[in-house]
């Protein structure tokens, strides 16, 4: 739309210089002839006029005269004569120039009027045909995508139709369904034959997801509070494919157990882009923090149902009773009520099932045999071992990420006191940490240590992140922190002196010495061999932008952590000084100076039609992206990357994605809160760039852009 704005801009321009011309040329020139040349003829004609009447005057005078006329009188009425004479003949030339002058306007004033103002008319509607010609190819291309836009937007409409009829038919069917289940119902027993069926369909479920978690079953539930008052707290309960049934305080933190959305799962319903979209957007505005926080899970492997509350005379109700406390949940209706029992029962015996063939078989892997019919399972020896590497990143438990990142050199223990198996990880850190000293690392804050959990955290360990914890480690990341520590034999006495009382923990060390340690090491840096710049020495600036270019994961890393102060706001100018092919000079127009901020009029970046060439203005995230290293931006978004710094020519990170064609990039920005509105240079955002190059095939990409516009 910029576009065509910018357009009518300059047609409203081109009007109004139109105007200025008409009136200056027509209306102008005409007032000048109606109240100049006309009241001059006048004022001619006036004075010739009273010229003849004094001349007139003077010659009666001077005919009336005597013969015997004194000489004095005849010489003054004489010269009166001639003068009166003269200034009739001045003013009869006068008016007769005046008048001529209006005969010859007459002639030719108008018609060179109209004439100029024809060919005023006719600029101004090249200049338009100038302007609008060449966006006609644009002009089309976007009356294409709206007519597409449309034909989608009519189809999606029409699948939501089906999806809500057919979810008003399943509803039917359910809720006769459960009365008839109700009046036939026997107690308890009736509850393990409904179990026994429906585990057939849950364990199908838990076996067919391959690295994606998926939901069972969810909806809102009302929960009975365990207080004296005992009031109902309305709930959002999931249950999913791995047997993990968990509640939320609100809708908006819903789970994502998984790198994909959870999706509702019903025999009558698949999934479809316009509530797959709505998904996304939510779940991404949701934090991990609040997640957390707001999640409780029952452990199902030791619970069991009870079909009512305690209260007889309470309806639509059922319990789950674990060993540490009793959930008395409600229904909406009794199908609702039922489906939930039934999912439920179904997941315990799942769970117990293959917790028990796990135990008769270890070492073997659990197969759904494809000719039973009850679901049961057939053990069978393990596959082979290459398939287990090669789906290594797809993983459907939490307990997978575990083994991913406790495989890295040095994370098999914690990195600060060395406690076995670590629970805990910092994002920017790098680092696995026990349980009590990723307690000390949240308190640090998250400017310092972002902790997360490797088992309830599952939605943070995207791919990405994952091979940048393989490229780094404990042990890496121990080797800069605790530099000091592992030379402690060519350390100087200053250093010496200073790490006294900073001693590295132990596992069974109380917990004040472990935060004495990581403050030490983290916060105050005691333990990092500082890099001080001098003279003959490359800046830091220059180091860091070198690593960023080369793609040297680790190098960048300790460059972050060992410089004296932040470098991670580098930008191309600190490094190479500012570029004079975009010198802007004072004394040029505000318009040219905006001309020079266009990518679209950068000379570098035309003549080689990448935007890369240019870097004028750019951080070490716009570089990242114009080398492609998905790692490298993961780790400088880690460090506090500003995600929307714009460079020379107003371009973000994402613009230079976008105009290099890097569209995996593109997606990983925009999830990250990366902001497609912004224009850059030239008034256009990232969506419309991208529109210029033309359609954009990668519809996740285009909804993202269309969702952060």
């Amino acid at each position: 739309m910029s576009r065509f704005i910018n357009a009518f801009h300059e047609l409203a321009t081109y009007k109004e210089l139109l105007r200025s011309q008409v009136e200056h040329v027509l209306i102008d020139r005409l007032t000048h002839f109606m109240t100049v040349d006309l009241e001059d003829a006048k004022e001619s004609s006036r004075r010739f006029d009273k010229a003849i009447h004094a001349y007139d005057h003077a010659r009666e005078k001077f005919v009336s005269l005597k013969k015997n006329a004194r000489g004095d009188i005849v010489a003054a009425l004489e010269e009166d004569l001639q003068n009166s004479k003269s200034a009739f003949e001045s003013s009869r030339f006068n008016l007769v120039n005046a008048l001529m002058n209006i005969e010859s306007k007459k002639k030719y004033e108008f018609l060179e009027t109209i004439s100029a103002m024809m060919d005023a008319h006719l600029r101004y509607f090249k200049l338009g045909y100038e302007l609008l010609s060449p966006m006609e190819p644009f002009i089309h291309q976007v009356l294409t995508y709206a007519q597409q836009s449309k034909e989608r937007a009519n189809v999606e409409q029409d699948k939501l139709a089906k999806r809500i009829q057919e979810y008003r038919m399943q509803a039917e069917l359910d809720n006769m369904r459960a009365s008839s289940n109700l009046e036939h119902s026997s107690g308890i027993n009736n509850i393990h034959v409904a179990g026994q069926s429906s585990y057939g369909n849950v364990e199908g479920i838990m076996q067919s997801t391959s690295g994606e978690v998926q939901a069972v079953k969810q909806g809102y539930l009302l929960k009975r509070s365990s207080s004296l008052r005992g009031d109902w707290k309305r709930r959002f309960f999931v249950l999913d494919s791995q047997g993990t049934f968990c509640y939320y305080r609100v809708k908006s933190t819903k789970p994502m157990q998984g790198s994909q959305s959870y999706n509702f799962i019903r025999s009558s319903e698949h999934n479809s882009s316009v509530f797959g979209r709505f998904r996304s957007r939510h779940n991404r505005e949701a934090s991990f923090d609040d997640e957390i926080l707001s999640c409780r899970t029952v452990d199902l492997c030791t619970s069991t149902i009870k079909i009512d509350a305690e209260d007889m005379d309470l309806r639509l109700c059922f319990r789950v009773i674990s060993p540490l406390k009793t959930y008395t949940l409600q229904a909406e209706n009794e199908a609702d009520r039922m489906d939930w029992i039934n999912k439920i029962t179904g997941a315990i015996t799942s769970l117990l099932n293959s917790h028990f063939l796990q135990k008769l078989h270890p070492g073997r892997k659990l197969v759904k045999s494809s000719s039973s019919a009850s679901g049961t399972f057939t053990d069978v020896q393990s596959l082979d071992r290459h398939e287990s590497l090669k789906d290594d990143t797809k993983f459907n438990e939490a307990d997978s990420v575990s083994s991913i990142l406790r495989a890295i050199p040095g994370n098999d223990i914690c990195a600060e006191c060395s406690t076995p198996e670590p629970d805990w990880a910092s994002l920017n850190l790098g680092v696995l940490l026990c349980i009590e000293c990723s307690g000390v690392h949240r308190n640090l804050g998250v400017h310092i240590s972002k902790v997360r959990s490797l088992t309830l955290d599952v939605r943070v360990w995207e791919p990405t992140v994952l091979d940048l914890f393989r490229n780094l480690g404990n042990s890496f990341c121990n080797s800069i922190w605790e530099e000091l520590l592992l030379h402690e034999n060519e350390r100087i006495d200053e250093s010496r002196t200073m790490m006294a009382s900073v001693t590295k923990p132990c596992p069974k060390d109380v917990i004040s010495c472990k935060e004495k340690y990581i403050q030490a090491k983290y916060v105050e840096r005691l333990l990092v061999v500082r890099e001080v710049s001098a003279s003959g020495i490359p800046s830091h600036a220059s180091k860091i932008w070198q690593a960023v270019k080369s793609n040297n994961l680790q190098e960048v890393y300790r460059l972050i952590v060992t410089s004296d102060k932040s470098i991670i706001k580098t930008t191309f100018d600190d490094v190479d000084g500012v570029d004079l092919c975009h010198h802007i000079d004072v004394q040029d127009s505000e318009t040219m100076q905006k001309r020079q901020y266009d990518p679209a009029v950068c000379e570098r970046i035309n003549h080689s039609n990448e935007p890369g060439n240019c870097l004028q203005g750019c951080s070490l995230l716009h570089l990242a992206c114009n080398t492609g290293n998905p790692l490298m931006l993961e780790l400088l978004l880690q460090f506090g990357a500003d995600i929307n710094m714009r460079d020379f020519h107003g371009r973000t990170p994402l613009h230079h994605c976008i105009s290099s064609g890097s569209n995996q990039l593109a997606r990983l920005l925009l999830r990250r809160g990366a902001r497609s509105s912004i224009k850059d240079g030239g008034g256009l955002s990232v969506l419309e760039r991208a529109m210029e190059l033309g359609a954009i095939t990668d519809e996740e990409l285009f909804i993202l852009l269309s969702e952060s516009e």
